[in-house]
């Protein structure tokens, strides 16, 4: 029976102490499924909370590591249509992508235009497409402010970059003072740091009339800070908890500015859209990627067989971009 190497963890814990590559067999497409022939796999802080037990979605285990990736179709199961070998696609969705083949249903994939390089497709479904999909939640558009903390994350370029397209101000909350220049010299409105005790009033001078909108990835008491920032009447999706600590609301905020405050989950997403919705923003999403408005960056690829470096590496602060694994 044919192999393959894989990247699995049979227990919850510390990434580099919990996987271990593998040889498992080959997965063989069933009716209505494809083999992909992985090529490229970021490593997402979503991918390492999995591993330690802490993520919203856990599989069975033992299990293969990784939620994204870019591969290259392999094999046909029976019934398929509308895919050919060697087509370029990202599984929508899909569990064990650290790997050097994936078997997933061919109605979770997603086709990479021919303009989309490797490195940008691998990366759409998680960081790009949650900014992407937050953006069009919010409402935002000409004329609007977003509020948002981890600016210098992937997510928090990618919106910086859509406010470009779709014509809204960004202000930018970050936590080393290294990053307010790297970011105002991609295009961000304005950047604050918030190592500096006073950050709250600086934000507060780029916004006279409270945001339209914020999204934080933090939590703690910097999330509830946030919400005194708002206009009356604007809402705050929480995407992630960075701090690890729980969101520290203010009340009178938010009884007094009529403030909503809500979590957003782009697997619940997945999961609730329908197919045809999912492709047509996929697909426009992907066309930007592809036309050099949106671009994520990219601090290292690493051969699979060196994943404890490229962990290490995704682990490590001020990367500067996506670590990807290159199967």
């Amino acid at each position: 029976m044919e192999s393959m190497r894989a990247l699995r963890f049979s227990t919850s814990g510390s990434p580099l102490e919990a996987l271990a590559m593998e040889e498992v067999p080959l997965p063989e497409p069933g009716p209505g499924e494809v083999r992909l022939r992985m090529r490229l796999c970021p490593i997402n802080p979503s991918d390492l909370l999995q591993v330690q037990g802490v993520y919203g979605r856990m599989p069975g285990l033992p299990a293969t590591g990784g939620l994204e990736g870019l591969g290259v179709v392999e094999a046909l199961g029976e019934g398929v249509t509308g895919w050919a070998v060697g087509d370029r696609a990202v599984p929508l969705g899909a569990q064990g992508t650290w790997a050097e083949a994936l078997v997933t249903p061919a109605e979770n994939l997603i086709r990479v235009p021919e303009g989309l390089a490797d490195d940008q497709a691998a990366q759409v479904i998680v960081n790009p497409l949650t900014a992407w999909i937050m953006a069009h939640q919010l409402g935002l558009g000409r004329g609007q402010t977003l509020l948002q903390s981890a600016a210098g994350s992937i997510v928090g370029r990618a919106l910086i970059q859509l406010g470009k397209v779709m014509g809204f101000r960004t202000v930018n909350l970050v936590r080393r003072p290294e990053q307010v220049m790297e970011l105002l010299s991609m295009g961000a409105d304005s950047v604050v740091c918030t190592g500096d005790p006073e950050w709250a009033i600086q934000a507060a001078r780029f916004l006279p009339k409270g945001a339209d909108a914020a999204v934080d990835s933090v939590g703690g008491t910097l999330g509830g800070e946030m919400v005194k920032l708002l206009r009356p009447g604007a809402t705050m999706l929480v995407y992630g908890a960075l701090s690890m600590e729980p969101l520290q609301l203010p009340g009178g905020q938010l009884i007094f500015r009529t403030a909503t405050v809500r979590g957003f989950w782009l697997t619940d997403w997945k999961r609730r859209t329908p197919k045809a919705e999912r492709d047509e923003i996929c697909g426009a999403l992907m066309a930007c990627m592809a036309g050099g408005r949106l671009h994520c960056p990219v601090a290292g690829i690493h051969a699979l067989a060196d994943w404890r470096e490229a962990i290490a590496q995704a682990q490590a602060a001020a990367r500067g971009g996506k670590v990807l694994l290159s199967i």
